[in-house]
């Protein structure tokens, strides 16, 4: 494996500054998802309880190396792709590399963009038959992660990402052209795969369905749904996808940018969980999504103003779990823009006690200071019995596996004329160990609520910030 330059390019620069900022949040966003090292087994590796360890699986070769590729260069059925943008392809580029900027090809968010992919790929002279070798300008390419996929959802099942990418080929001493290479005209042989394409509709149909992750590659932080600055208002529609888990995948390389052993990052994954006791099943089917676009969209707030490949983090997620093992990975190329985009979709987001102390202090009834808030449905999830031992004042009991069955029951009682479309709801358990009120907000966001929102903290966050505690209903 090659390592890249002393003088980097200013993108691998600005990733390794990314990875520091990310392992950051990734220790303050331990509680929800765990990464570490694993142990020297993988048996060793695991937390699963219920069920047997994972068997550690046949690792696919989805990368090639500046050597391979130079030793290979000339072979009739490699064809190297290069995933970078039109100027930085004329800047320099391996000989015989076709420009093929993912942005170029057809949307295939949906099946109607899928089904003219072949056309697209034979007009630039690809078969489907050849050795594709994708490359960005790093081992960390969601450029050459998003051609990847392309190519993988059109059927090719011989597609590579070259490691190191164009930094890595310089830095072996091989030279770059600009000559620009083109391939006569060819019929696309293979058939679509339709079944590695997430589309909103499907997200929608099978978020919190056993069987079926969601993968959030934007980073805790974003997950979490920050508050704005203005006025203490939240960003409109921040937060995630209704059960979907946060996933650093940053935290796939090594700090010289290069790729760790597939058996290190499939020991990492495998610890990803709501909490440690329940990791996921890797058996499930993974959909994996980023911001959703391989560019900052106009007007868009991006959170690093140099460099916005955060947007296409989730075809960095999708290639890596496919590089890691995981036999069933879906991408949502449309990811948190298409998502967020659709008023009428939930969204979950995280609230701390200080926050929900501020809106209790807005929302009090003074004449009957016990009452729930009018502005918000207030539930605590935890077992009515603790409830009455003691809850944060203006929360009504509603116990998690009941929510479905006896929300209406609340409502009718409590909010009578509530809006579920603009009325947020609020829900609470013991704490950041308790996973009851993720699996509530699932249920709400089914039962028709479109503002959704954790206090993950729980009555743990609640009793450290000095939040008072009443007893009875």
């Amino acid at each position: 494996m090659t390592r890249p330059p002393a003088e980097e390019p200013a993108r691998t620069s600005r990733f390794l500054e990314r990875q520091r900022r990310g392992a950051a949040a990734v220790l303050r966003a331990a509680a929800l998802v765990l990464i570490v090292t694993a142990a020297s087994t993988p048996a060793a590796g695991q937390w699963w309880t219920g069920r047997e360890a994972p068997t550690e699986p046949d690792y696919p070769e989805l990368t090639v190396t500046v050597e391979w590729l130079g030793r290979n260069a000339g072979a009739r059925d490699v064809v190297v792709v290069d995933a970078r943008d039109a100027a930085s392809y004329a800047g320099g580029h391996i000989s015989g590399a076709l420009s093929l900027p993912p942005e170029s090809f057809p949307d295939i968010g949906s099946l109607q963009g899928l089904a003219r992919l072949p056309g697209a790929l034979g007009e630039l002279g690809l078969t489907g038959r050849e050795r594709l070798v994708c490359c960005g300008e790093s081992s960390y390419s969601p450029e050459a992660s998003t051609l990847f996929w392309l190519m993988e959802c059109a059927g090719a099942d011989r597609v590579f990402l070259l490691e190191g990418g164009v930094s890595g080929w310089v830095a072996s001493g091989r030279d770059l052209v600009r000559e620009a290479a083109a391939r006569p005209a060819a019929v696309w042989s293979r058939r679509p795969c339709a079944e590695l394409i997430a589309t909103r509709e499907y997200v929608r149909r099978v978020y919190g369905e056993p069987g079926h992750e969601i993968v959030d590659a934007r980073g805790a932080d974003a997950w979490r749904g920050p508050v704005g600055e203005s006025e203490g208002e939240t960003e409109t529609r921040a937060g995630h996808v209704p059960h979907s888990l946060p996933f650093d995948f940053t935290s796939f390389f090594a700090p010289d940018g290069t790729l760790l052993p597939q058996a290190d990052t499939w020991r990492a994954f495998s610890r990803l969980g709501p909490r440690p006791a329940n990791p996921v099943d890797l058996n499930d089917e993974f959909i994996v999504h980023g911001w959703g676009s391989i560019a900052a969209p106009e007007g868009a707030k991006r959170r690093d103003e140099e460099c916005n490949v955060e947007w296409s983090d989730g075809a960095v997620g999708y290639f890596l779990l496919r590089r890691a093992g995981l036999a069933r990975v879906r991408y949502y190329s449309g990811g948190w823009r298409d998502w967020a985009g659709d008023p009428y979709l939930p969204v979950v987001r995280l609230v701390g006690a200080e926050e929900l102390m501020e809106r209790l202090s807005r929302a009090r009834r003074w004449f009957r200071p016990g009452d729930p808030p009018a502005s918000f449905a207030f539930f605590d999830v935890r077992h009515p019995a603790d409830h009455a031992r003691g809850h944060i004042r203006g929360s009504v009991s509603l116990r998690s596996d009941y929510f479905a069955d006896s929300v209406d029951v609340r409502l009718e009682r409590y909010w009578p004329k509530i809006d579920r479309e603009t009325v947020p709801v609020v829900t609470y358990c013991y704490g950041e160990s308790c996973i009851r009120s993720r699996a509530t907000s699932t249920a709400a966001a089914r039962e028709g609520f479109v503002r959704i929102e954790r206090f993950l903290g729980g009555l743990d966050e609640w009793r450290h910030a000095g939040g008072e505690l009443v007893r009875g209903e």
